[in-house]
């Protein structure tokens, strides 16, 4: 009897603990297949993501694991952040994991910049995106879920969101007047402003957003004139002026001028200066007397009426060659100064206003002796990424005429 009972009981327990084997192997490979095909899945009632690991060791491998842009791993995968996240750090980076998100690495400026805005527990939360590169002057930008975090080398990153975003956005990004945002947003009482490389957006409750350009202030390095765009005032004097070979130049413009001439004479190719501040007064009789000599529509494409006119800001020089040849001619570009400007003047911060072929933009006749003064950021970088005109550059419109 006790014989029988012993192998009664080897027969209903062993199948029965094999059964529960193969039960919780089917159940293991079942979890791990659909942590394959979906890496953000989390089950309720359980403490932790069951596949953030996944996710984020599939990230790490699209980067090119351990040889790739993140290193190797610098510990284990930890979780418990704010809506189920987890994380994992590497040499030089990190990947973030959330049910909503999922796995997405930050690294370098843009990874500081959110860092400063408390990671996942601020207003960015977690990053929705990878970093995306190629924007203007080589920057990148990377999405998160309460913004964006900007990144150029002359700028730094930034995070932008919000109303100021969608205004900055509206002006055209760093391609426009604004450029690449240079801080972080200062919010106080009922308002924030965030600082851009070419002025600043603010915003108040109950007032919405309000945008300030520096290409619209007649005392900027950065102000745009041209037949659609007149100086504001009208009248406008730029102080302090400095004589340069004769002429007045503002004193930064004057400055950079001196350099650029010193440079010049050193390889061989003197350029003078020809003409450089002109009043309003002087704009205007000067205007008279081409619409006398050539008649208005002639004029107008030589000529700039007064209030219109580029001198006036003190950021121009007309140039010239020392033998005195094609003076204010196109053929001055073949000349050792014309030819030298073209390829360097930007290095001084000075851009040919009006190249060739650009006159429907303009508004003006190719002038290779009217440089303007913009600061060597903008002119380097409107000649390394071939930018023709302040206009191109501004993301303005074309100004063919009045």
């Amino acid at each position: 009897m006790r014989e029988t009972t012993r192998h009664s009981t080897r027969q209903t327990t062993q199948p029965s603990t094999r059964r529960t084997g193969r039960t919780g192997r089917t159940l293991l490979v079942l979890l791990f297949a659909l942590g394959l095909a979906f890496p953000g899945l989390v089950f309720p009632g359980l403490g932790t993501p069951v596949f953030g690991a996944t996710a984020i060791q599939a990230e790490h491998q699209r980067l090119g694991g351990a040889d790739g842009r993140l290193g190797r791993a610098l510990g284990a995968e930890r979780c418990g952040l704010v809506r189920g996240g987890c994380y994992q750090k590497f040499e030089r980076g990190t990947i973030h994991w959330s049910p909503r998100t999922g796995a997405r690495p930050t690294w370098g400026a843009i990874r500081a910049a959110w860092a400063a805005q408390d990671h996942e527990r601020g207003p960015l939360g977690y990053p929705v995106g990878r970093e995306v590169c190629g924007l203007r002057d080589a920057g990148c930008h990377q999405a998160f879920e309460g913004g964006v975090v900007v990144w150029s080398r002359p700028s730094g990153a930034h995070p932008t969101g919000g109303g100021i975003r969608a205004a900055w956005l509206r002006h055209g990004a760093e391609h426009g007047a604004l450029g690449y945002p240079v801080s972080a947003e200062s919010c106080t009482g009922g308002g924030c402003r965030q600082t851009f490389q070419r002025g600043s957006v603010s915003w108040a409750r109950g007032a919405g957003t309000r945008v300030v350009r520096e290409i619209d202030r007649a005392a900027s390095v950065y102000v745009v004139v041209n037949k659609r765009r007149p100086l504001d005032p009208a009248d406008h004097v730029p102080r302090p002026l400095e004589s340069v070979g004769g002429q007045l130049l503002r004193a930064d413009a004057a400055a950079a001028f001196r350099r650029m001439q010193r440079a010049a004479a050193a390889d061989g190719a003197p350029l003078t200066a020809v003409s450089g501040y002109r009043s309003y007064a002087t704009q205007a009789g000067l205007y008279r007397d081409y619409v006398a000599r050539y008649g208005q529509a002639q004029a107008d494409l030589i000529s700039a009426r007064p209030g219109h006119s580029e001198h006036q800001t003190g950021l121009v020089m007309d140039i010239g060659d020392p033998s005195g040849e094609c003076g204010l001619q196109s053929c001055f570009e073949g000349t050792p100064a014309g030819a030298w400007a073209r390829e360097h003047a930007h290095e001084h911060g000075f851009v040919v206003r009006y190249p060739r072929g650009r006159t429907a933009t303009t508004g003006y006749a190719y002038e290779p002796w009217h440089l303007r003064y913009v600061g060597v950021h903008v002119a380097s970088g409107m000649v390394d990424q071939d930018i023709p005109t302040l206009e191109h550059y501004m993301g303005l419109p074309a100004a063919p005429t009045y």
